[in-house]
């Protein structure tokens, strides 16, 4: 049988958390004993934060934008005024 890993972070994080459960409820049994240190399991936590982190940082990018694309609307249509005016005032 073959496993997949997931690629997708949050998911390769989720499969680290079942992995280490299932190895702690077999206990001395588990055959992925000796592969589950300390240090893989702070790993584990480690790319499970991270992941939220960018998850938030990524809305926080798209709010941004949204802003910074209505205040970009705002200033374009004060420029589009100001043309005009000078336009009309200045025909040549």
């Amino acid at each position: 049988m073959k496993y997949q890993i997931p690629r997708e972070p949050q998911k390769i994080g989720e499969l680290g958390d079942t992995v280490v459960a299932k190895n702690t409820a077999d206990g001395a049994t588990s055959v992925i004993a000796p592969l589950v240190k300390d240090e893989v399991k702070v790993s584990i936590a480690n790319l499970k934060a991270y992941s939220k982190r960018a998850e938030e940082l990524r809305r926080q990018s798209e709010e941004a934008y949204e802003l910074r694309d209505n205040e970009a609307k705002k200033v374009t249509q004060f420029l589009r005024s100001v043309r005009d005016v000078v336009n009309a005032n200045f025909p040549d």
